[in-house]
């Protein structure tokens, strides 16, 4: 690992009581100018090996690069999965039983800070039990500042755990963004809610045209206080020009005088946004387009993100459930789409079973995109008690290149490359190759 990220590693972890936990594997890590990686060309680059290693490896790039990254890491559960998710630090330490967990990741975060570039997210997927901890290093990492939310998403309806505890149906995607100049984009709007439809386009009715709350009183706004006329079909006019037209004020149904949303000239001007109900409750209409977006909230309830829908979508893949943690495809293209552009580059290095390419490829299709991703996944032997090693799977990142291989062969256009660290470090070590990227 280059100087300057050991040096912040370290500093962080000073900062934290965390120094004497930190792996002497970090000597170890080399970084190197000298990448013969050309993600740009591909779809989808697969680094097999330590995420550390691919981390420092990928620092060496001259810039920052990545424009959005997410990671689903172990949440330190303590289950025997296919992969370790037993990591328990001393109970004397500062962070107890997290400090394991918590060495674990600082280096790997403090490296992923340094490739995301200044208008670049990440977002982690965690559960309650680290998500504190999670928190504290991310704050270290990329500053308090930087902490845009905090997405709730609702993973099973009806919970987990055992009888003693709460049933928990809920993980967190905690998401940082690099710097201030990191825009949200949010999510495209469900066209299907649009259920109405004039000369101007499809539309839904949405909010009241009567002002509520803080300074809504006619007193307030005195000249937002006025008629206006509406016909049976809905229309509303700021001048009565039918006889069958009907008057209406802004008041509520206490009889309180208020006022209108917009002055008169505007409404006058804009009447056509409005619509009126047989009652004469006085409506805004909210039109759809194709680029509308909306603000994301911090709690995301859809059956799209259900932990069941994962594991179907593993076992058409797969034809088992041979990964026990899985994402849905749909939760990770809605943060991609929500924190990232059509041509970002994105960065998975807990990739597990490809989710994250598979969600950029299938936006890239969608929406015409030129989204390009690199994962990482660990390329250590998987148990022959497991049931991947009974499909046929000897490590896990020979799960995660599977899921590409199946995207290739429902897409023929769609190309990947698997590269070993382990081969790679031995071609560095023989001679040196010029660094190639977009």
């Amino acid at each position: 690992m280059s100087i300057d990220l050991k040096r912040s590693t370290s500093k962080i972890a000073t900062s934290l009581g965390l120094l004497s936990q930190l792996p002497r594997s970090l000597d170890q890590c080399k970084k190197t100018t000298h990448i013969p990686i050309n993600f740009q060309k591909v779809d989808c680059t697969l680094l097999r090996g330590d995420n550390l290693d691919a981390l420092a490896l990928l620092s060496g790039l001259n810039n920052p690069f990545v424009d959005f990254c997410y990671i689903d890491p172990p949440y330190n559960t303590k289950n025997k999965f296919i992969y370790n998710d037993t990591r328990t630090g001393n109970s004397s330490e500062v962070f107890g039983s997290h400090s394991e967990w918590m060495t674990f990741m600082l280096p790997r975060l403090v490296a992923a800070h340094s490739v995301i570039n200044e208008t670049g997210f990440i977002a982690v997927s965690i559960d309650d039990h680290e998500q504190p901890y999670l928190r504290l290093l991310l704050d270290k990492i990329f500053g308090e500042e930087n902490f845009a939310g905090n997405i709730v998403v609702c993973r099973s309806k009806n919970g987990k755990g055992s009888n003693k505890g709460i049933a928990v149906n809920h993980d967190y995607v905690v998401v940082y963004s690099k710097s201030h100049q990191a825009e949200i984009i949010g999510l495209g709007d469900d066209e299907t809610k649009y259920d109405q439809q004039d000369i101007h386009g499809r539309y839904k009715v949405d909010g009241l045209f009567r002002k509520k709350g803080d300074a809504s009183k006619r007193e307030d706004r005195p000249n937002m206080f006025y008629p206006l006329y509406y016909d049976e079909l809905g229309r509303v006019f700021t001048k009565k020009s039918h006889s069958n037209q009907k008057e209406v004020y802004p008041v509520d149904s206490k009889g309180i005088e208020r006022r209108w949303l917009w002055g008169r000239d505007k409404a006058e001007l804009e009447s056509w946004k409005l619509y009126a109900s047989k009652n004469g409750v006085i409506y805004v209409k909210n039109y759809s387009s194709h680029d509308k977006k909306i603000k994301i909230r911090s709690f995301w309830d859809n059956n799209k993100y259900l932990t069941e829908r994962a594991t179907s979508q593993i076992k058409d893949i797969y034809g088992e459930k041979i990964f026990e943690t899985p994402k849905p495809v749909e939760l990770i293209e809605d943060l991609i789409l929500s924190l990232s552009s059509k041509d970002s580059v994105i960065l998975d290095f807990f990739a597990g079973t490809g989710t994250t390419a598979h969600a950029a490829h299938n936006l890239n299709l969608t929406d015409g995109g030129s989204r390009k991703v690199i994962l990482v996944e660990q390329d250590i032997n998987i148990s022959d008690a497991h049931v991947a090693f009974s499909y046929g799977y000897r490590t896990i990142a020979d799960i995660t290149e599977a899921r590409l291989q199946y995207i290739s062969k429902e897409q023929n256009s769609y190309s990947y490359e698997s590269i070993s660290l382990d081969d790679l470090n031995a071609t560095n070590d023989q001679k040196n190759v010029s660094l190639a990227y977009g």
